[in-house]
């Protein structure tokens, strides 16, 4: 409402007086209410434009690596750098039984993480086992929607075909988790249909969320490129489609090779592929949708001697 003032001039003075001492009050007031609207008006809202998660994954092979861990995510809770952790598999090394107490330990570790972590299937604690379904059955014991274990803001969606598989929205990124293994194929047809349903997810998702996102990060385990690419063809075939068509850029973040690797090793350039260091270290992964290229990453966060430093590659 707009303010007002009496005229004085009918009035008698002492009336004059105290009705002038009112309208100071009154001018001031509104001044201060007029000035404080349109400081709200004017102040443009700063929008939060990036993510930050933590990629861990072929860990832990020894007790060493077992204790390696436990240290990861000590420093990590302390310090609280990421939205989230992703194990990209292989809890266990490839030789070694596939026994359930190992699950339930590794399990228990992860557990203790303060950051929302999920966790994708390694061949190691499922396709290398001599009983696969055995080795199944237990991860889906200790790890199947292990992210349900903390409140995590978004909506996490599951695939039906695949319950293991899932994906949600934040930031204008798209994150997904696939069950990609590599190693032996025990059942060609199993296998196929397996690569089919995990690329016929990436592609609904990605149609279904092109206008409402800027990038995308895919997690899965096996390295597709170099570690037999032919029999991961089903499924590269649909994801390079969908990325093609999606337009934007794509992370794709794996594990099992153990060193580092980051280049673009298909012709969709949109697409930058990810193979992390593994064992007992970890990669903290920034995705801007600001930037023209939004993925940015720091090998070095835990380290003791660079804790609140930046030392992004």
């Amino acid at each position: 409402m707009p303010c007002t003032y009496t005229s004085l001039t009918p009035l008698k003075s002492g009336v004059k007086y105290w009705i002038l001492i009112i309208s100071i009050l009154l001018f001031f007031s509104c001044r201060e209410n007029n000035g404080s609207d349109s400081s709200t008006d004017d102040t443009p809202s700063e929008e939060i434009t990036s993510i930050s998660f933590t990629a861990i994954g072929d860990v832990p092979y020894n007790n060493e690596q077992r204790d390696g861990l436990i240290d990861i995510i000590s420093r990590h809770n302390a310090i609280d750098p990421s939205e989230f952790v992703i194990h990209v598999g292989d809890i266990k090394p490839g030789a070694a039984e596939c026994d359930e107490t190992v699950y339930q330990d590794v399990s228990g570790i992860l557990r203790t993480f303060e950051a929302p972590t999920f966790i994708v299937l390694g061949d190691n604690e499922y396709n290398d086992c001599s009983n696969p379904q055995q080795g199944l059955e237990y991860w889906n014991k200790y790890f199947l929607h292990f992210n349900e274990n903390w409140t995590f803001e978004p909506t996490v969606i599951y695939q039906p075909e695949r319950t293991e598989n899932f994906s949600w929205t934040q930031k204008n990124v798209l994150f997904i988790g696939v069950n990609l293994v590599g190693s032996q194929v025990h059942d060609s047809l199993e296998w196929h249909n397996r690569l089919v349903q995990n690329g016929q997810w990436v592609k609904k998702l990605l149609e279904e969320q092109v206008d409402n996102v800027e990038a995308m990060v895919v997690f899965g385990h096996a390295n597709i490129v170099e570690a037999g690419p032919d029999k991961f063809k089903p499924f590269t075939d649909l994801f390079r489609s969908a990325a093609q068509s999606f337009g934007k850029p794509i992370l794709m973040v794996q594990g099992d090779g153990h060193f580092w690797i980051k280049n673009k090793p298909w012709p969709e350039q949109n697409i930058t592929r990810l193979q992390i260091d593994g064992r007992d270290t970890a990669v903290k992964i920034t995705v801007d949708t600001s930037l023209e290229y939004p993925f940015s990453f720091d090998r070095h966060f835990l380290d003791p001697s660079s804790q609140n430093k930046n030392h992004p590659q």
